[in-house]
């Protein structure tokens, strides 16, 4: 015997927003688990700055690689020894940014798990050479003496970021 129901315009709305609430809600939803995620050591990065070049020393990762890279990539002017014009500086913060992007972080206070990539932003406010993380790498891409390919690494990197 068949039967056949009959809904009201109402109810197939009140179903559609039930069904994409739930279907929304669960792709938002992340999981920390200790192959997808890094320690706060980690995506702060390295404390002791590196010989870059001569008479420039810079961390390698992290967000104090971050700052370091792209404050020399901002006074790039200043540093005639730097001969590529900031494709290799470039090269190195997309890079930096690639490594952490697939990861997630615990946030231990609200027991929640973030993206990577926000927390990196949060650090990157607090210390005391950033601004902001995208307004930065967006100074530099307007830079006129930025070689072009070091300014499609900035382009990568803001696309990073913000999650593209």
């Amino acid at each position: 015997m068949n039967k056949r129901f009959i809904l009201t315009e109402e109810e197939k709305k009140e179903i559609r927003q039930k069904y994409f609430f739930e279907q929304k809600e669960s792709e938002d939803r992340m999981f920390c688990h200790k192959g997808n995620t890094k320690q706060l050591e980690e995506i702060m990065g390295e404390e002791e700055p590196e010989d870059y070049i001569e008479g420039i020393k810079l961390r390698k990762s992290g967000v104090n690689g971050l700052t370091d890279h792209l404050e020399l990539l901002k006074t790039l002017r200043m540093h005639p020894q730097i001969t590529d014009n900031g494709v290799h500086l470039a090269h190195t913060v997309m890079n930096n940014l690639k490594s952490y992007k697939p990861y997630n972080y615990f946030e231990e206070n609200t027991k929640e798990c973030n993206r990577a990539m926000d927390k990196i932003i949060e650090l990157y406010k607090e210390d005391r050479h950033g601004e902001e993380l995208v307004k930065d790498i967006e100074k530099i891409y307007e830079l006129d003496h930025l070689d072009p390919r070091a300014k499609e690494f900035m382009k990568h990197s803001l696309a990073m970021i913000k999650g593209n």
